[in-house]
């Protein structure tokens, strides 16, 4: 049996899709009033509020967290204040930590 038009024919097989772990990330959206921006005072009170809610939970650890951030200027345009655009944030440790004290 002659090919059409000189192509070979794919073998197609589907893949399963891979099966979603049953706990899933947690999913925190951090918002203005009325949809506004919110300024830093405000962003520093929104996740300190995160901290405070999850507290609760504190026999529980963060795998890890990643936070994205659309920051605007006055007049609600984007902004970079990084060429990279990213930061590698680690928590505290105390020089008593540190040596074990």
């Amino acid at each position: 049996m002659a090919r059409p038009y000189g192509k070979t024919p794919k073998n197609t097989t589907r893949r399963k899709s891979r099966s979603k772990p049953d706990a899933s990330g947690l999913k925190v959206k951090l918002r203005g009033r009325d949809g506004a921006p919110l300024s830093m005072a405000e962003l520093q009170q929104a996740l300190y509020e995160l901290a405070r809610k999850l507290k609760s939970h504190g026999d529980l650890r963060a795998k890890w967290a990643t936070v994205y951030l659309t920051l605007v200027d006055e007049n609600g345009e984007e902004v970079a204040i990084d060429a990279k655009g990213e930061w590698t944030i680690y928590p505290y440790k105390s020089a008593a930590d540190e040596h074990g004290a």
